[in-house]
């Protein structure tokens, strides 16, 4: 059975630049910084060290799942995903490493319909994607430049429409219902903006002026070297926050500055708040050593679920998911694929209304070959015609392909 993560970034890969030059257009007038209040704390789940272990059969959670491999025209190349957002019709896909390009597939052929790649510093052009997000009911593209600190506006067709400078240094970002925006700084400097050195997140009006600004357990934010690509996750809806070294989900209401918290777990074997000392990477390192800290990872919500990664230097992951229907929890670090035709899973990485994507990637499938992969599982008795069929029209075993799930 094949299982694949979704990677994180080093904070040393980010821009590093001290200089307030591209910034001088920017009001210094002074803005106070806001504590979020955080609300219903009543959540809090405790987790034995004899659990963690316990399996996860997804028989429990998904009631309909398919896989789909995205196409390329010819010339272009998909060379890994690190960011997906999707609707009802189309995929939207961010590559940041590899080709630095955002690309846009339909849903139900996977064929490549809108392929953005950097060309410049100019009006209209962008040299670098940090991050991007889509407004569902404009059908727009807002993708956000950390190097030139502007979000370009595009419609879902990639047709150019507007641009707009950015007042901060951010490495992601996301569009609040409020018509505000919410961006991360990942501890990037921001001096140039009087009185809010110490903020981690601002929110930015329409017009993108600083409004407000906060932080969240600064002490669990600073330690360490990680954070996920997508910070912030959402259900096309709302926008969630699962901060670093946390095991805290929120869901933020930035018109009445407050953090509704989901979820508190607590992991026998997981992190403390007496165990935060040292700095930077040497914090990660003993933890790497004890092979007992679960740190940062991921987190999605669809109208029906919600679950939490916690992934773990020197083991798995700790997985936890529980239903907004019944209140059910799910959770431990063993996935058991007892669902006929899905031998393949990861945790998701985006969510819409109730369905839920993540990425897959083939390479062992190469290696091994699809006939003797095939054999395997009819031995089993997971091998159903539509998987069958699916691994049969595998093109490019390079190529990443994504697994879209609908949950019970």
């Amino acid at each position: 059975m094949l299982i694949s993560f979704f990677g994180c970034k080093n904070s040393n890969q980010l821009e590093n630049e001290d200089s307030n030059q591209k910034f001088d257009w920017v009001s210094t007038n002074s803005i106070s910084q806001t504590d979020f209040k955080i609300l219903n704390k009543s959540n809090q789940v405790n987790i034995d060290q004899s659990e963690i272990g316990k399996d996860i059969h997804l028989s429990d959670l998904i009631s309909e799942f398919s896989y789909l491999q995205l196409k390329n025209k010819e010339g272009h190349l998909l060379g890994d995903i690190d960011k997906i957002l999707f609707t009802d019709s189309l995929i939207f896909v961010m590559d940041q490493y590899i080709t630095n390009t955002l690309q846009v597939f339909e849903r139900r052929t996977g064929n490549e319909v809108v392929y953005l790649e950097k060309s410049g510093e100019g009006p209209r052009e962008f040299l670098e994607i940090y991050d991007f997000d889509i407004d569902r009911e404009k059908k727009q593209i807002l993708l956000f430049d950390g190097k030139l600190s502007k979000v370009l506006f595009f419609d879902f067709n990639g047709k150019f429409i507007e641009e707009l400078k950015i007042p901060v240094r951010a490495q992601n970002f996301r569009k609040l219902k409020t018509d505000d925006y919410l961006f991360f700084t990942a501890n990037l400097p921001n001096g140039h903006i009087e009185g809010l050195t110490d903020c981690v997140y601002f929110i930015l009006n329409s017009e993108f002026q600083v409004k407000s600004c906060f932080s969240i357990e600064k002490k669990l934010e600073s330690h360490g070297n990680y954070f996920s690509r997508d910070y912030f996750s959402s259900d096309g809806h709302d926008i969630y926050l699962f901060p670093r070294f946390s095991n805290e989900l929120f869901r933020i209401d930035g018109k009445d500055e407050v953090l509704n918290q989901l979820v508190s777990v607590k992991l026998e074997a997981g992190i403390e708040k007496q165990d935060l000392v040292g700095e930077g990477l040497s914090f990660v390192d003993d933890r790497k050593k004890d092979r007992k800290f679960f740190s940062h990872g991921g987190s999605f919500v669809t109208n029906r679920i919600y679950g939490l990664e916690f992934r773990r230097f020197g083991g798995r992951s700790f997985y936890y998911f529980e239903s907004l229907v019944s209140n059910e929890r799910f959770y431990g670090s063993n996935i058991n694929f007892d669902l006929p035709g899905m031998p393949f899973f990861s945790f998701p990485i985006s969510s819409f209304k109730n369905v839920a994507i993540s990425v897959i990637k083939f390479q062992q499938l190469r290696n091994l070959g699809v006939e003797k992969f095939k054999a395997s599982l009819e031995k089993q008795g997971n091998l159903t015609l539509d998987l069958s069929d699916f691994l049969d029209n595998v093109i490019d075993f390079d190529q990443p392909a994504i697994l879209i799930m609908e949950f019970k």
